[in-house]
């Protein structure tokens, strides 16, 4: 039997991003799936990447998570080989899969690098996949969620710990990506994302904080709220000084953490008289990647 064969595949799936100022539209497009895109809307996106350094950094940041994920799975012996899949950009969800069957592996695990389900992003990736697999001599194990993995959660507060020591009376902020109210209503995003934030707040005592949502999308109707700027602007009338925002909704710095926090809500904050602080994102922190390899050697 061909080596490859015993090993299992690990597919960690992600939304992809455009690594230089060239991908921004091709991205666009992708992502808008046949709906019209203006000049103007890519010239504004545009302007988000040249602003945090002409391009995503999460292609990379997700390569790396792959690399050290294989290497603490494979600890006692060869057993996995670890591959990534972009729902928007490169490498796509089908050219991984074509990828693994071509190295003649049959068992799989998918792993959504959001630790929460919801059917407007993670479940648009499992669709993708489930269309790449079918027919095919593959056996599939699928990991919808890990919001209350223990590593997980240690890996989140031990970045709000780092962030906060020197912090007077900080008034912390997590923050998520926002959906369509009706989106959300039908999956428990928002209860996946409470008890991650219960199980956080339990441990470290936090007396004062919230949960607010960003990044919001272009399309009309109601969205999850409160957005973190209103959540800002009750500090700021409070008389509130010190504001930390831990965005715990994502895993790996993209265009919602370097350009929606960082830039956009640092200045908004300025503009209060508040002081800002973030929390690093994960990416490949070791806890994190520790997460990664529970939630697999669970299955």
């Amino acid at each position: 039997m061909d080596t490859h064969e015993r090993l299992t595949a690990v597919l960690l799936l992600a939304f992809g991003g455009p690594q230089s100022m060239d991908e921004v539209e091709p991205f666009l497009r992708q992502l808008m799936e046949g709906r019209q895109v203006t000049p103007r809307q890519i010239e504004s996106v545009k302007e988000r990447y040249r602003l945090i350094g002409g391009g995503s950094p999460l292609r990379s940041i997700t390569d790396l998570q792959a690399k050290r994920l294989e290497t603490v799975l494979n600890e006692a012996g060869p057993a996995y080989r670890v591959f990534v899949g972009m729902r928007y950009t490169q490498p796509f969800i089908e050219d991984a899969v074509e990828q693994i069957l071509s190295q003649g592996m049959s068992e799989m695990i998918a792993l959504p690098l959001s630790p929460y389900y919801n059917s407007a992003s993670t479940g648009t990736y499992v669709e993708r996949l489930e269309q790449a697999v079918a027919g095919r001599q593959v056996h599939l194990k699928l990991v919808k969620n890990y919001h209350t993995n223990p590593y997980f959660i240690k890996a989140v507060e031990l970045a709000i710990q780092g962030s906060i020591q020197h912090v007077d009376d900080p008034f912390v902020i997590f923050s998520a990506h926002s959906l369509p109210a009706a989106t959300a209503k039908a999956d428990v995003y928002v209860e996946q994302l409470e008890q991650t934030l219960n199980l956080i707040v339990k441990d470290l005592t936090l007396s004062e904080y919230a949960l607010g949502f960003q990044s919001r999308g272009m399309a009309g109707g109601d969205w999850l709220g409160p957005d973190v700027k209103d959540i800002m602007d009750g500090c700021a009338n409070a008389g509130k000084k010190n504001v930390v925002v831990v965005p715990y909704g994502f895993v790996s710095d993209h265009v919602e953490t370097l350009y929606d926090i960082d830039i956009v809500y640092k200045a908004y904050a300025g503009s209060r008289g508040l002081n800002f602080l973030r929390t690093p994102s994960l990416n490949a922190s070791p806890v994190f990647i520790q997460a990664l390899k529970d939630v697999v050697g669970g299955l």
